[in-house]
Parts: C-alpha cells; sequence; structure tokens
C-alpha cells in the first residue's frame, strides 16, 4: 500500500520507540500532541486515519486524584476503536473508523455541572444535574490517493430526559455535534502537509433551538507543516490553529500558532515546542461557578446573555517538551515530559442593570467566597501538580509486544514521594493501548 511515502517516514521516526501514540503515551512526554505526529491526531485531522490502517485503539480509562487509599473503584471512561482499511489497487486505499465512548472535552468543556430553569409564570426555579451524554460516537471515512489522504469525521454525544442523576426529568438535555474534514498531503520527499476543519453545535438546557441557530454552532480550522531536517534525524514544524466556540450563554475564540522540533536517536526520540495563543472567552450572567469550581448555567427561556457579558482576554504562550527511550529491554520504554504556560489576563466583570458586577461568573478566577467584585490585569499559568493532564509534568512507561501489542501507562506524579508503610491512592492515572493486525 503506497500510502504517502513522507508521512509513513515521519510517522516511522517520531515514532521509532513506539510506532503508534495512545493518550497515555501523550499525557505523560509532554502533555499535547500537537508537534507529534500519532494516531491521536486523527481525531484532530479525520485524514490521518489512512496513514494507521487496520488496527485497534481504546483505554482502559483515567483514575483521577480524588481515589482513597485501600478503596476499590473502577477506572473513568473508559473507550475503545478501531480503523479498517482496503487496498483498492494502485497505491490507493479507502478507510473506514468508529470509536465509541469517547469524550470529546473540547466541546465537554462548555458543559455546566447543573442546569437551572425558570418557570417564567410562576417564578420557580427547578435546578437539575446537567445530563451525562451517552451516544459519544466517533465516525471516520478516509480515502488515500498515492501521495494524498482525505478524510471526514462526525461525533454526536447526547442525552434527553434524565439528568446527571440519574432522575427522569423533562427539562434535561445535553448535545454536542461535531462534523469535520482533512487532508494530508505530500508537498515533496521532505515537506508534508496537514489541514483540517470543521464546525460544531453545542446545546443543554429545556429551551427550544432550531438546529441552524447561529448562537449555537462553532468552527475551527488547523495546520501543521512537517519539514525534514536531516541533521538532526527529525523535522521542524510549524503550526497554526484557530477556534471560533459558542454555546448557550457563553463563546470562545483561541487563535494559535507556534513552532516545534522532533528529533530521533539510538533507542530514543525527543520532541521540543513553543505555542502561541490569543484567547478571549465571554459569558453572561446566567453562568455561576461556586467557590469549588461548580459551574451552573441559569435558562430562563429568554435571553441566553443575562444582564451583561464578562470578558476574560488572554495573550500568552505555552513551552513543552517530551522524551522517550527503550531501557533494559527493547519492549520497555520510559517517557517524560512537561509543559508551562504564561499568560497575559485582562479581566472585565459584567454587571448587572444596576452597576453591581456579577462577582461569581463562571470566568472569574477568583475561588475566594466574594469572588471578583472589580476588573484587573494579572497572569495565569496552568497548574503546577493537580495530577491533570493541564499541570506541568508527566511520567510513564509503555509496553511493545512484538511490534503488535503496544500498551503505555500514565504513572502517578507522587507515586516515588509516597511512604510505602502508609498506602496511597492510585499508583496509574491512565492506561491506553493500540493492537495492530
Amino acid at each position: 500500500m503506497k500510502t504517502l511515502r513522507f508521512a509513513v517516514s515521519a510517522v516511522a521516526v517520531l515514532g521509532c520507540v513506539s510506532a503508534f501514540a495512545t493518550n497515555a503515551r501523550v499525557e505523560s512526554m509532554g502533555k499535547n500532541s500537537t508537534f507529534i505526529m500519532d494516531d491521536i491526531s486523527i481525531f484532530d485531522n479525520p485524514a490521518n486515519i489512512s496513514l494507521y490502517p487496520n488496527f485497534l485503539i481504546g483505554e482502559l480509562g483515567t483514575m483521577d486524584s480524588n481515589s482513597e487509599a485501600g478503596k476499590n473503584r473502577e477506572p473513568l471512561d473508559p473507550w475503545f476503536g478501531g480503523i479498517f482499511s482496503l487496498d483498492i489497487g494502485g497505491g490507493n486505499s479507502l478507510s473506514i473508523a468508529g470509536v465509541l465512548n469517547r469524550k470529546e472535552e473540547r466541546l465537554f468543556k462548555y458543559f455546566p455541572n447543573a442546569i437551572k430553569t425558570l418557570n417564567v409564570n410562576n417564578g420557580e426555579i427547578k435546578t437539575a444535574a446537567t445530563p451525562v451524554p451517552v451516544t459519544n460516537f466517533d465516525g471516520f471515512l478516509g480515502a488515500n490517493f498515492s501521495d494524498k489522504a482525505v478524510g471526514l469525521h462526525i461525533y454526536l454525544a447526547h442525552q434527553d430526559g434524565l439528568d446527571g442523576n440519574d432522575n427522569i426529568n423533562s427539562d434535561a438535555f445535553v448535545s454536542a455535534l461535531q462534523l469535520d474534514g482533512g487532508i494530508n498531503f505530500e508537498l515533496s520527499s521532505n515537506y508534508s502537509i496537514e489541514l483540517s476543519g470543521g464546525a460544531a453545535r453545542i446545546q443543554y438546557g429545556p429551551s427550544d433551538h432550531g438546529f441552524f441557530d447561529g448562537d449555537l454552532f462553532s468552527s475551527f480550522a488547523s495546520a501543521r507543516l512537517f519539514s525534514r531536517v536531516q541533521a538532526i534525524n527529525g523535522h521542524l514544524i510549524p503550526v497554526a490553529s484557530f477556534r471560533n466556540m459558542n454555546a448557550p450563554g457563553r463563546d470562545e475564540t483561541d487563535i494559535g500558532g507556534g513552532l516545534g522540533v522532533d528529533a530521533a536517536f539510538d533507542r530514543g526520540f525527543f520532541w521540543l515546542g513553543l505555542n502561541g495563543f490569543y484567547n478571549v472567552q465571554r459569558a453572561g450572567s446566567n453562568w455561576t461557578r461556586d467557590n469549588k469550581g461548580f459551574t451552573t448555567y441559569m435558562d430562563d427561556g429568554k435571553d441566553e446573555w443575562g444582564d451583561s457579558r464578562t470578558r476574560l482576554w488572554q495573550l500568552g504562550g505555552t513551552i513543552s517538551f517530551g522524551i522517550e527511550r527503550n531501557i533494559w529491554w527493547d519492549w520497555f520504554v520510559i517517557r517524560v515530559g512537561g509543559q508551562k504556560t504564561i499568560s497575559y489576563a485582562d479581566y472585565k466583570a459584567g454587571k448587572d442593570k444596576k452597576g453591581t458586577p456579577h462577582a461569581d461568573n463562571v470566568l472569574c478566577p477568583s475561588n475566594s467566597i466574594s469572588g471578583c467584585k472589580e476588573d484587573g490585569n494579572y497572569f495565569i499559568t496552568n497548574k503546577v501538580s493537580d495530577g491533570t493532564r493541564e499541570d506541568n509534568v508527566g511520567f510513564g512507561f509503555g509496553i511493545n509486544i512484538e511490534e503488535k501489542l503496544k500498551i503505555d501507562a500514565t504513572v502517578a506524579e507522587d507515586l516515588v514521594f509516597r511512604n510505602p508503610f502508609q498506602g496511597g491512592g492510585r499508583l496509574i492515572s491512565r492506561v491506553s493501548a493500540t493492537y495492530s493486525f
């Protein structure tokens, strides 16, 4: 199968230790896949399913930092899927892929924890936990023609009539739909480019909206170029992205661009990247957050924004790196990586008709009871060590069985600092796997 000669060679170089990446590999080796060519990129550019024919991918789930010592708990949000390809001759192929139960966090992050509804006739306010989407399906179609690969992707997550506490509630509703496409093509033997873009629709609460309501539609696009650098046995990787996201009562615009580099070395791989961003978020007074981070959206059926909009403006960048190397045996790899984000922020609190600021708006950076009662400028950074994918550092390992079955794990960051005689919570925070056939 003649599939994008340069792209395939890029995968071989980028994945010289582990030909396929997983979320666990990404999480423990730099926290993001912006500058890595890997199978996780199929969710950013569906054309890339042609680069990974005939393999299964999935996760056992994640174990968050709330895991208690001595108590068993099933991992959260496991998912699985596969890619299947058919050679149609002449170096061309067709591919189909499906993934079940995956959460698309880039859409889910706009969902509130609870939804309040207002009865305009009697003034009664009801509160329900936001429904948990249950359809959660990714579908892919792709084709490879000589040095070009194209792909289409649909994502659907939906729930209606059952709230997040499993109570029957006619007002409970949540929906996320995404349609996107992409292309990956070889410019020359030393250059390969990826282009992708799409649209999404996010809705929650009982208010009746037409499907083509422009206030609920979002758009996004991204591009990256892999340029071979023989001197380092790697690539120079410029990237760019744009996201204009809209949801009931809030929106976000994010423009990013950066430059990365990767290099292969004996039994290992290294990458480094710097990505700058311009980000503006707005939320109405009907979006609130308490001092524990619990978010609530008020759906009054009339006004999606409330009295006025709170705005959070940011300009900054993220530097990140990752490294992995086989040690002891060819089938065992150790990984480590990290990231650091610094941005300058300008916060303007929305005010009601009396001029009182919305101190508990969802965009307020303060966790204090008083919230944000005035405007201000400050610096923002990612969490140092909260055990999530957004914090500073990661550590993990991988097992490669005959270049077929590959299992990756993210190690809990506090593991090596624990007292073994006192017990502890989680040992591993994420386990992912792929199988090539």
